[in-house]
């Protein structure tokens, strides 16, 4: 790991009190071992909202691969403004800033690339039955297990700069889970027994960094017809409520090259939508 010059931490985390490494740094070496380059990883105790500190030191100059972890958020955010509940303990919550030389219609298709590259890392730690959600939240057993909140600033240099937000759930006691409105689930085995959060971030952050890497030079078009062998809705029948309170039925069946939804009406004729304010459901209310 790279450890971010101690002269511009004072400018960049007035607000912040460093902790002594709660993820173990042995852990997160061994996942990094075949990286070419490793990302800048910052620890944090507490922070209101990742995403939102990466925003407002971007214009300072963030390194590419910039990960900034916390402990606990106190004001998570998760899409459509909604916030994200997480556990200091049981909890996974960190940032990466990664710059594009893309334009913002072709980021669009970002969040579900970020989504499946989570469940393939997942998947290689055996947690197999983990799957996407259009169009950026991740499932195990018809249940939220995490979720991908990329926001985007356009820079000086004329490129774009985009803020990746993961929320995932690892051990969640029940008595969070029991104040949530959303059914959520973790990463524990039948037996309770989680992986270690230093191991599931480091996988995350290998697996992430080349794919993010092969989406700047490529886009989503790659991506799409892996996403779909992972979707939990693949080939069910969905409806897609917009934000004027309509609603859009039909089959799923496919993603666009920009990763926006396809649904095949009941005439047969497939239409496109994109994220935005749009809310998937399995079936109609």
């Amino acid at each position: 790991m790279t450890v971010y010059p101690t002269s511009l931490l004072p400018p960049l985390f007035p607000t912040l009190v460093p902790l002594e490494p709660f993820l173990d740094e042995s852990a997160l070496q061994q996942e990094f071992r075949d990286l070419p380059s490793v990302p800048v990883l910052w620890q944090v105790q507490s922070i209101d909202s990742t995403n939102r500190c990466l925003l407002e030191w971007a214009p300072q100059g963030l390194p590419q691969h910039f990960c900034l972890v916390a402990r606990q958020q106190s004001a998570g955010r998760g899409r459509r403004g909604r916030a994200w509940i997480s556990d200091a303990e049981g909890s996974l919550t960190f940032s990466l800033w990664w710059i594009f030389d893309r334009s913002l219609q072709e980021l669009s298709g970002l969040p579900l690339a970020v989504s499946l590259g989570m469940v393939e890392a997942l998947h290689s730690l055996g947690m197999t039955s983990v799957g996407v959600k259009w169009p950026n939240d991740l499932w195990r057993e018809g249940r939220k297990v995490a979720g991908v909140l990329v926001e985007t600033t356009r820079l000086s240099s004329g490129q774009v700069g985009a803020v990746i937000g993961i929320g995932l759930n690892v051990a969640l006691p029940s008595s969070l889970q029991d104040t949530c409105v959303l059914s959520l689930n973790d990463l524990r085995d039948e037996a309770g027994q989680a992986p270690a959060r230093a191991t599931v971030l480091g996988r995350l952050l290998n697996t992430l960094i080349p794919l993010l890497e092969s989406f700047a030079q490529s886009g989503f078009a790659p991506f799409a017809e892996t996403w779909m062998t992972h979707c939990v809705h693949r080939n069910q029948q969905v409806t897609l409520l917009h934000p004027n309170h309509t609603r859009s039925q039909g089959e799923c069946v496919g993603l666009s090259s920009l990763g926006g939804l396809i649904l095949r009406d009941p005439a047969g004729e497939p239409h496109t939508y994109h994220g935005g304010e749009l809310s998937l459901r399995l079936e109609a209310p």
